[in-house]
């Protein structure tokens, strides 16, 4: 995502979620149940594969779906009283571990920037090249890929066939 420089952090926030520009309130910590939730993960990174497949885009994490800035304390206590460069390090490893060492390295900028009093993760994804898959364990503990694109302001599932046709248009 390339917002006008002349376009600041907090006015892009208050235009809320696009095509490419998606909140998260935590990578971690699940507000609703006050404890840690690891399955939070699997959405920022749906949501970081979505991108890839398609334009890429902008998430902010820290931030709630209307717009309430939350900033990352939650998350920080939820890594074990981490910082941001520790925040970090776990985000790039979780990367890594699923979309592989060239695509964090070149396709993910991460950084913090501050709104308000509180800090925010700011990841800006840039399209992929080729087809970015998630493997995720389903509820019985069975692993499996997924392919997800961005549409709208939301990161939807593509069915096998619709992702072959997806991708002999976006990436051939």
């Amino acid at each position: 995502m390339s917002p006008d420089d002349d376009i600041s952090l907090e006015e892009l926030i208050a235009e809320g979620e696009s095509e490419e520009l998606e909140f998260k309130s935590s990578l971690r910590w699940d507000i609703e149940l006050g404890t840690v939730n690891k399955k939070l993960e699997d959405v920022v990174l749906k949501t970081i594969a979505a991108f890839a497949n398609r334009n890429g885009g902008t998430l902010l994490i820290g931030v709630q779906d209307d717009g309430t800035i939350l900033g990352l304390e939650n998350d920080y206590k939820a890594l074990g009283g981490a910082n941001k460069d520790k925040y970090q390090l776990h985000l790039i490893n979780l990367l890594k571990k699923n979309f592989g060492d060239a695509f964090a390295a070149t396709k993910v900028k991460i950084t913090f920037p501050e709104v308000g009093e509180a800090e925010i993760c700011q990841v800006d994804v840039s399209p992929a090249n080729k087809a970015i898959f998630l493997k995720l364990t389903d509820k019985i503990g069975q692993t499996r890929e997924y392919f997800y694109v961005r549409s709208g302001n939301s990161s939807q599932e593509l069915s096998s066939s619709e992702m072959q046709d997806y991708c002999a248009e976006r990436f051939d």
